[in-house]
């Protein structure tokens, strides 16, 4: 069944799913549309791997003909190149999916978007490939979750520093805190369990102290008029955020707002959970996020109007990948994937980095 590119593509894929799902089992075939109708991209959104066509070839060996390149750069072109020629070589890829999986429509549009010829071959038999929570759990081929990819990047930073950490979180993520590892014994953590942020960020801050304090001293003497600017405790200096995705927008600026800019703030990757719009991320400002590079520079190009989902969605995008280059005989890869930068060996789990960034309006800039 050859699927062609137009306005009724969803309609289409949903009468897909929904015949599958009506029998024992069901083979699709998708070929995507030919190269020629397809925009030329650079050389950086080549390296995403999330389309081939046979001009990202001929975009690549222009850049290697030009000479431009370092010699780590033209090692890694020239990588690239060898990949995408496995990768278009391969007449057929086949991926074999439980007959009522859990993400088929995203999986045959994710698919479509490849530009690769991919029979699905539906199964009652087989057991699920994915995981019911793409971001807590561990999808197969990868060393660990997308969750812990982004503890582990926290780790790194805080380990950097010296002073102590203050780690704030939510109930629904106190299994986390566990993960957390700092060579400084001072590690202090409190539940936010109020409806009022400024209240407890003045609270946790030491303000409330502060001006408590100042009060005690000026009942010393009435007539005395003295200055008074509240400060915020001095024994801190990483505050790591572990909350609700849609607690985030208020929290953090409460924070800035009673400890300046005395402190590095740390945001988990459940902060970009309930973004739609990539303005919302200046809600954000001035505080490390795990987000990857790719996402940034889509926002900074205006090609990213959206993010709802959008980790769900790389997760099974670089689920994909995976499989397709296992197929196609890739031996390694290094992927400017949507989740984080991925490292792919076929004999070994694929490793994700997700680098921390700082969110400030430079981010919608480039």
């Amino acid at each position: 069944m050859i699927l062609k590119k137009n306005k009724y593509l969803a309609l289409f894929i949903t009468f897909i799913i929904l015949a599958s799902c009506s029998t024992t089992s069901k083979n699709l075939e998708i070929n995507s549309p030919e190269p020629e109708t397809r925009d030329s991209k650079d050389f950086k959104e080549i390296m995403d791997y999330q389309s081939y066509s046979l001009y990202d070839l001929e975009t690549i060996q222009r850049i290697i003909e030009i000479d431009i390149l370092d010699e780590k750069q033209l090692r890694d072109a020239k990588l690239l190149k060898n990949n995408y020629q496995k990768i278009l070589s391969k007449k057929k890829y086949s991926l074999e999916l439980k007959l009522d999986q859990q993400y088929s429509k995203e999986i045959i549009e994710l698919i479509y978007k490849l530009n690769l010829p991919v029979k699905i071959l539906w199964s009652e038999k087989k057991q699920s490939s994915l995981p019911e929570n793409l971001l807590t759990d561990k999808i197969n081929g990868f060393c660990s979750s997308i969750y812990d990819d982004a503890i582990d990047s926290i780790n790194k930073a805080i380990n950097k520093k010296s002073n102590s950490i203050l780690v704030i979180y939510s109930k629904e993520y106190e299994f986390i805190i566990k993960d957390l590892k700092s060579n400084n014994s001072n590690f202090m953590t409190v539940e936010y369990d109020s409806t009022n942020f400024q209240e407890f960020s003045a609270k946790v801050f030491g303000i409330n102290f502060s001006e408590k304090r100042f009060k005690k001293i000026s009942n010393l003497n009435p007539n005395q008029n003295l200055n008074f600017i509240p400060r915020s405790r001095s024994d801190l200096n990483q505050v790591i955020i572990l909350l609700r995705p849609q607690e985030y927008k208020s929290m953090i600026p409460a924070l800035r707002y009673h400890g300046d800019n005395h402190f590095e703030y740390f945001n988990f990757i459940s902060s970009l959970e309930n973004i739609t719009n990539p303005l919302q991320l200046l809600d954000y400002e001035d505080s490390w996020t795990p987000i990857s590079r790719y996402v940034t520079r889509k926002i900074q190009k205006d090609k990213l109007t959206a993010l709802e989902k959008f980790l769900e969605l790389g997760a099974l995008h670089e689920w994909l990948l995976v499989e397709f280059l296992k197929q196609a005989g890739v031996q390694s890869a290094n992927i400017n994937g949507v989740t984080g930068s991925i490292i792919f060996q076929p004999n070994s789990c694929s490793k994700r980095i997700i680098p921390l960034q700082k969110i400030s309006s430079d981010l919608f800039s480039s």
